[in-house]
């Protein structure tokens, strides 16, 4: 891990900033606002502050070599005296940060894979519905006009008159009658089959919706599963790091916690794997080594 300026620059797991007067916001901006650098050194990230989050001590741009943050970065990355954290969700993303693993898992990861394979068709009953009276509106008035010329050569053959011009027409409108009658057939079964598609939706959303709902209750329960899983771990680290809350303050049932907030997010930060370093800004440790021993991870000692 390397933190520098154009003026200077620090190396080690446990890194002083104070004394450069470098504030928590601006070394944190640079670990997680900051364009990665896929070219540094042995898969870390060189992250530096762009123009819409431009952090600096002094005139100069912080910059921070450093692996990439991981979700505990958002919740305990960085404390500060006045830190507010929701330890369920620091605990959540503790457990994952070290792949643990529950039971619940495979029942959500079953449900997702369901959900993904609900396909709920598109159907458009209406224009169905609108083909179905364009046609029947067709084959009536070529009814009539069928009608109209039987009643033509009907008319001619009393009179004993030329019906041959009558009879050609009326060829000509039965074999149009055929052609619309076929077309409203078609259009009363593509509604037909548009019905069914339809009642295939209702009952594909329906399946869905009932999936969502068990997922969302199988991410509570995995949620609810990581917490239980590293709860006992989080009750030593209160203990463990400095604080007037202890293991007797945190409770028997998992979240139960209503302490010190700066003592929960250095106890997450002990049980979790951050990636990236802390940023701390709240005056808990002697010097940035004992921050690291005590929280076993790289850190950066910042001012508020």
């Amino acid at each position: 891990m390397r933190v520098a300026t154009d003026d200077w620059s620090l190396s080690g797991e446990a890194v002083d900033c104070r004394e450069h007067g470098v504030p928590a916001d601006a070394v944190a901006a640079a670990i997680a606002c900051g364009p990665l650098d896929a070219s540094a050194t042995n898969g870390t990230a060189v992250t530096t502050p762009t123009d819409a989050a431009d952090v600096t001590s002094g005139t100069a741009d912080v910059r921070v070599t450093c692996p990439p943050p991981g979700a505990v970065f958002e919740h305990v990355g960085v404390v500060r005296s006045d830190a507010s954290v929701d330890v369920r969700s620091a605990l959540v993303a503790a457990a994952r940060s070290r792949d643990v693993a529950v039971e619940e898992r495979a029942a959500l990861a079953s449900a997702r894979a369901e959900l993904a394979a609900v396909e709920v068709p598109s159907v458009d009953v209406a224009a169905a519905r609108e083909r179905v009276a364009t046609a029947r509106e067709a084959e009536a008035a070529v009814h009539a006009d069928v009608a109209a010329a039987r009643g033509m050569v009907a008319a001619r053959e009393e009179l004993d008159a030329d019906v041959d011009a009558g009879r050609e027409r009326l060829r000509t409108a039965v074999a149009t009658a055929s052609e619309r009658e076929t077309e409203r057939v078609a259009a009363e079964q593509a509604l037909s089959r548009a019905r069914e598609r339809a009642r295939e939706a209702r009952d594909a959303r329906s399946r869905r919706l009932e999936l969502e709902d068990r997922v969302g209750r199988l991410e509570r329960d995995v949620r609810g599963a990581l917490v239980d899983a590293v709860w006992d771990a989080f009750a030593d680290a209160v203990d463990a790091v400095p604080g007037d809350a202890t293991a007797g303050d945190v409770g028997e049932s998992a979240g139960a916690y209503e302490d010190d907030d700066v003592t929960a997010a250095l106890a997450v930060a002990r049980i979790a794997n951050p990636a990236a370093p802390m940023v701390l800004a709240a005056d808990r440790f002697v010097d940035a080594e004992c921050a690291r021993e005590t929280l076993d991870a790289s850190v950066i000692l910042a001012t508020p």
